[in-house]
C-alpha cells in the first residue's frame, strides 16, 4: 500500500497502541483489535504509514488525540527508535494533558524494562548505536518511567484471550469515565468543580424543559449527599448510575456509566444527561 501523507488528517481514535510489530502484530495485537471492535473502541492503525528514522507529524497527532495509549513492551520493543520516540511522546502527553497510559509487559520483566537489562537491554543498545547522549538518556528515562506504571503482565496469565478480554474491558471503563468527566465539565459552566442550581436549570431550559429553580433544587437535593445544594463529581456520577438501578460502591462510581444512554452508543451525550436528570 502507498504510504499515507504526513499532512493527511488523522481520524481521532480512542486508543493509540505502541508496539514492535514483528513481536505482537499477528497474534496479540490482531486479537486485541477484535475485542476492541466488540466493545466499540477505535484504535489507531499504522499499517499504511511509512516508517523512517523518526516519527512524523501524523503519528504525533494520533498520539496526542488519543484518550488512552497502550504500550506493549515486548522483548524487541526497545530495538526500535520509532517505538522509543512514540513512548517519549506518549509520556509527554501523560504529563501535559493527563492521557491514560496502560503498559502491557509482554513476556518481559518490568524490572528489565526499567533498568534496560537482559534481552531488553540488548535491544536497547541496538537503538542507541550512533545516537547522541541526549537521545539515549531521553529513551532510557522513558523506559524507566513506563515500567513504574501499573499494567498487565502476560507471565501472570495462562490464558492470553482472558488477559485481552480484561484489557479491553478496562479500556472501555476508562473511556466511559473520561466521557463522564467531559459531561460534568460541560455542565460546570463556571468551572468551580460543582454543578449548581442555575447551571442545571440552564441546561434543562436549553433543551426546551420548563422548570423552576425550586424544582431544580429538589432534584439536586435527592442526590446531594453532602447537603451543600450542588453536585460534585461523585454525586453526579452516582446519579448517572443510579438511574439505571445499579448497585454501586464509591469505587465503581468512578469506573463506568451504566444508564441514560438513549442512542445506545455506549456513552452519554449532553442532551441524554439532562433528560436523565428530569426523569
Amino acid at each position: 500500500m502507498a504510504a499515507a501523507s504526513s499532512s493527511s488528517r488523522v481520524k481521532k481514535s480512542h486508543v493509540f497502541p505502541s508496539f514492535h510489530g514483528p513481536d505482537v502484530r499477528r497474534g496479540f495485537l490482531s486479537h486485541l483489535h477484535k475485542y476492541f471492535t466488540t466493545n466499540k473502541i477505535t484504535a489507531f492503525k499504522d499499517q499504511e504509514m511509512e516508517r523512517g528514522n523518526t516519527i512524523g507529524p501524523m503519528l504525533v497527532q494520533a498520539i496526542r488525540e488519543a484518550t488512552v495509549s497502550i504500550v506493549v513492551l515486548s522483548t524487541n520493543y526497545a530495538s526500535s527508535s520509532w517505538c522509543l520516540d512514540e513512548l517519549v511522546e506518549i509520556l509527554k502527553c501523560k504529563e501535559v494533558s493527563g492521557q491514560i497510559v496502560m503498559p502491557v509487559f509482554y513476556e518481559v520483566d518490568p524490572s528489565d524494562v526499567r533498568k534496560q537489562r537482559g534481552d531488553v537491554g540488548i535491544a536497547f543498545e541496538k537503538s542507541c548505536q550512533g545516537r547522541t547522549e541526549e537521545e539515549k538518556q531521553r529513551w532510557s528515562r522513558a523506559l524507566a518511567d513506563v515500567a513504574t506504571i501499573a499494567g498487565e503482565h502476560s507471565i501472570n496469565w495462562t490464558d492470553e484471550a482472558a488477559m485481552l478480554e480484561k484489557l479491553s474491558r478496562d479500556v472501555s471503563n476508562k473511556l466511559k469515565v473520561e466521557l463522564l468527566k467531559e459531561q460534568f465539565r460541560s455542565l460546570d459552566v463556571d468551572q468551580t468543580g460543582f454543578i449548581s442550581v442555575p447551571e442545571l436549570r440552564y441546561a434543562m431550559e436549553s433543551i426546551g424543559e420548563k422548570i423552576t429553580g425550586d424544582e431544580v433544587k429538589e432534584m439536586i437535593r435527592e442526590v446531594d449527599l453532602d447537603g451543600d445544594g450542588r453536585l460534585n463529581y461523585d454525586e453526579f456520577a452516582k446519579v448517572m448510575m443510579a438511574k439505571d438501578g445499579s448497585q454501586i460502591t464509591d469505587d465503581e462510581v468512578k469506573s463506568a456509566i451504566q444508564g441514560g444512554d438513549v442512542d445506545g452508543d455506549g456513552r452519554l451525550n449532553y442532551d441524554e444527561f439532562v433528560k436523565v436528570m428530569i426523569k
